[in-house]
């Protein structure tokens, strides 16, 4: 089984977390998912786009798939014999989980990124820090209270689906934008007691700051987003 990533992408960190996490074997292939070769596009199933899971001779079958969530629940769903198992078993909870990994695909990374991307102060610039901070506190508003993780005591996929944009809120708009998130109140005193339990998890920290460089390397590669560029479709709504 193959994971096709690229060092830099959150999507992708997701998939390398919950295959990291639940002890599976796979052999990770570093790609550039901007070179659309013939060859590439066949892999990923014509996105262009990482990550891309492709399984052969496994539980799986001879199957691709595409779509970092899409990846972690095929995962978990077909590894459940683990005891790191990433969804609840209750229908109930799943689908509370379910909820909130769409809530952050829609509510808070594209602010994030339009944040990100607008280089002058702006009305935009101020609704995307905004509605970035709104989504930030409606996610943390359903955490578990009582544990480190969002489901509870044990790190999970909704923890997977955030992390990796986590720690860029941190680490780019301290950096580019000079954005601190607040620390002060029941609700970012809960986020800070999460962030921090998320980036010690094993399968988070081999996926990203155990690299060599990671965050210089981060860092630069995300120069281009800070002055406007990058990816467009990621600000989508």
């Amino acid at each position: 089984m193959k994971l096709y990533s690229a060092w830099y992408c959150p999507f992708a960190q997701r998939a390398w977390m919950a295959l990291l996490h639940k002890g599976i074997d796979f052999e990770y292939v570093e790609v550039d998912p901007y070179n659309k070769t013939e060859l590439w596009l066949e892999i990923s199933k014509g996105s262009g786009q990482v990550p891309v899971l492709a399984s052969t001779k496994s539980k799986l079958g001879d199957n691709t798939f595409i779509d970092s969530n899409n990846i972690v629940e095929v995962v978990d769903r077909n590894w459940r014999e683990t005891k790191a198992n990433l969804y609840s078993e209750n229908e109930a909870q799943y689908q509370h989980e379910k909820y909130w990994i769409d809530f952050i695909s829609k509510e808070i990374t594209p602010y994030f990124y339009r944040f990100l991307k607008t280089i002058e102060a702006s009305d935009y610039q101020l609704a995307s820090k905004v509605n970035m901070l709104r989504g930030i506190e409606k996610f943390v508003s359903a955490m578990d209270k009582n544990n480190m993780f969002f489901s509870g005591k044990d790190f999970g996929a909704v923890d997977i689906a955030f992390a990796p944009f986590a720690y860029r809120i941190k680490v780019l708009l301290e950096l580019y934008r000079d954005f601190y998130l607040p620390t002060e109140g029941e609700i970012w005193e809960r986020y800070h007691r999460w962030y921090e339990s998320v980036i010690e998890v094993p399968a988070f920290k081999q996926s990203s700051t155990d690299l060599h460089t990671y965050e210089s390397r981060m860092i630069d590669f995300y120069l281009e987003y800070n002055n406007g560029g990058g990816q467009q479709d990621i600000t989508d709504i």
